[in-house]
């Protein structure tokens, strides 16, 4: 709205909303956003923080979209992108060894079944980093390939996206018949970024 009108209120109102969220449920520590303040303490049964793959993943996806719209002199511009770089190299460092995120990001043992809503999430975001030369180490470029290799194996021949955890709020079992608009949407989004991938 604001690119469109020329009004700065609307870049403003969302510039102090999504910091305020940001200050309250973003782990410095573990760089990943918690899904609500009843997270902050909760642990899974294996002892472990719990961190939503896909509540993280509709975040990451966010923030590209966020940085393409500001003008390139907004005074948050470089908060947005140091935050974005802090936020991928936790996701980089929780991704499993077969591509995907777990849908509890630091328990893979909790649901160990592959869950692509997540993880075309992060891999869109991680590859639009990459794109756009803001994720300049390897390791981002590896995660962005065995990310897409990933959702490709969940892609059945007529195009039916499969292992998408259904509605929800919290890491929960995802059954490979399982399917969503959502995921689907992140698929279609990491395929986006995909189209221009050179590296």
């Amino acid at each position: 709205m604001s690119n469109i009108t020329g009004d700065p209120k609307y870049f403003e109102y969302a510039d102090k909303e999504f910091w305020a969220t940001t200050d309250y449920l973003f782990s410095e520590k573990h760089h990943m956003y918690f899904r609500d303040s009843r997270y902050f303490t909760e642990v899974s049964d294996n002892g472990k923080p719990v961190f939503w793959s896909r509540g993280n993943g509709w975040v990451f996806a966010g923030l590209p979209l966020i940085i393409d719209d500001l003008p390139k002199d907004h005074p948050s511009r470089d908060k947005y992108i140091s935050l974005f770089k802090r936020f991928a190299s936790g996701l980089q460092a929780a991704q499993k060894a077969d591509g995907y995120w777990a849908p509890s990001l630091l328990d893979p043992n909790k649901v160990k079944t592959p869950e692509t809503s997540g993880t075309g999430f992060i891999t869109f975001g991680l590859a639009w980093g990459v794109n756009n030369g803001i994720l300049t180490e390897d390791k981002y470029k590896t995660s962005v390939e065995k990310g897409w290799a990933a959702l490709e194996k969940a892609v059945k021949p007529n195009g039916k996206v499969t292992w998408v955890q259904q509605v929800g709020k919290s890491p929960d079992p995802v059954a490979e018949h399982e399917t969503q608009f959502y995921g689907v949407g992140a698929v279609l989004l990491a395929a986006s970024e995909m189209t221009k991938w050179s590296h």
